[in-house]
């Protein structure tokens, strides 16, 4: 199967060919079923059925790309001549669920770990295999929001003033300080992990250079970065940086405070106007911040016209995620967290929903690891939490 251009020059030609070529790989499992195409204008709408199917039943293709081979055939069919003949993906899948191959795009990105596609729970265990001492920052980081600085001078024991952490005056970036709430199990077992591992007089920061020597703050800094790098933490290796953890620590604490952030999904009608704005001054704080229009940087901006009226427990969310697990072979609950799970389950039970415990451990366990444990106990906002998991269960399946 091929496709030749016509003699012509120029940038034109370099991206149709292109684009040609592109539309040709997308057509080559139909060699591997057994349709000898030797000239694409031979292409059926029954061969676009069968490379749909195949896509999804056998490639287990994600549903964007799926959507975008399908567009790139449905040009590629008119340049052909034959305008038209590629239809919608329900088209060809027509029993599968329409909400399975919705694909969602959000609106505002989000510069979590966790929203990039990072197991934190794996990744730290990863990271402690070689370098335990920057395992243990990258937990304070995501448990507190602390900056690399921050993180560096850090000494866990002195901090720890049990209902929070304080970053003391000079610490912080223009030497303020804050006490950053610990509202969360996830919270004190991270706090709690990284304390039985360092000592009590010393901060978490390298005190001596590799060479031996005693170690300045700079070269702590650039020591850190040059961890991070070889990790791959970066933008261009993994999407994130050192910084995403802050962000994903603004998510989770504003989701504790009763609010969806943007770059989860929320919008400005799930609270009242006032009420939002007095969360956002609470995420603003907990950073260091005293301006809260600061936190868009974190969690994103809410569109001025949203409104989330006709879904303000997430009800259609949570459902939509329930319908997916549906179809997946979900694995025993441990006993351990059977009591936990039926609390949850009792907790949406009053919005009309009648989840099984595999699916809310599933969802609550999603919810546990990305605030860097195996198992977070549910304390606050249980319904709005869970609809975040939903949100993330829905988009790992359509990215």
């Amino acid at each position: 199967m091929g496709f030749k251009a016509a003699p012509q020059s120029g940038h034109l030609l370099k991206s149709v060919y292109q684009f040609s070529i592109a539309a040709c790989i997308s057509l080559q499992p139909l060699l591997t079923l057994g349709y000898k195409i030797q000239d694409p204008r031979n292409l059926g709408e029954r061969h676009i059925q069968v490379l749909v199917k195949h896509w999804w039943y056998c490639q287990h293709k994600k549903p964007k790309t799926i959507q975008n081979d399908l567009s790139r055939l449905r040009v590629f069919c008119a340049m052909l001549g034959k305008p038209g003949m590629v239809g919608s993906v329900h088209k060809y899948l027509p029993g599968v669920d329409p909400e399975l191959l919705k694909v969602r795009s959000a609106a505002q990105a989000t510069k979590s770990w966790s929203g990039n596609g990072i197991d934190l729970v794996a990744k730290f265990r990863e990271v402690d295999e070689r370098e335990p001492c920057l395992g243990l920052m990258l937990r304070l980081e995501l448990g507190f929001g602390l900056r690399r600085e921050e993180v560096l001078k850090c000494n866990p024991h002195v901090q720890d003033f049990g209902q929070y952490l304080q970053v003391f005056p000079g610490m912080g970036k223009g030497g303020r300080w804050r006490n950053i709430p610990i509202a969360s199990t996830a919270q004190r077992e991270l706090l709690d992990y990284v304390k039985a591992r360092v000592p009590k007089n010393k901060p978490l920061g390298w005190e001596y250079t590799r060479a031996g020597g005693a170690a300045s703050l700079e070269q702590n800094i650039r020591r850190y970065e040059n961890l991070m790098t070889s990790f791959g933490f970066t933008k261009a290796d993994a999407g994130v940086t050192g910084h995403g953890l802050r962000a994903q620590f603004a998510e989770n604490h504003a989701l504790l405070l009763g609010m969806m952030p943007p770059t989860m999904g929320g919008d400005a009608g799930q609270l009242d106007r006032a009420d939002l704005g007095v969360l956002k001054v609470k995420v603003a704080q907990a950073l260091g911040h005293n301006r809260p229009s600061v936190t868009t940087a974190y969690i994103g901006s809410f569109k001025a016209d949203g409104r989330d009226v006709a879904d303000d427990h997430g009800l259609e969310t949570i459902q939509k995620a329930l319908r997916l697990l549906e179809i997946v072979g979900l694995p025993a609950v441990p006993m351990e967290r059977m009591s936990d799970c039926k609390l949850i389950r009792n907790a949406v039970a009053s919005l009309g929903l009648a989840p099984s415990e595999e699916q809310i451990h599933m969802l609550w366990a999603k919810n546990s690891r990305r605030n860097g444990v195996e198992w977070m106990t549910p304390e606050h906002e249980i319904p709005l939490v869970l609809r975040a998991s939903a949100e993330a269960l829905l988009n790992d399946f359509s990215l």
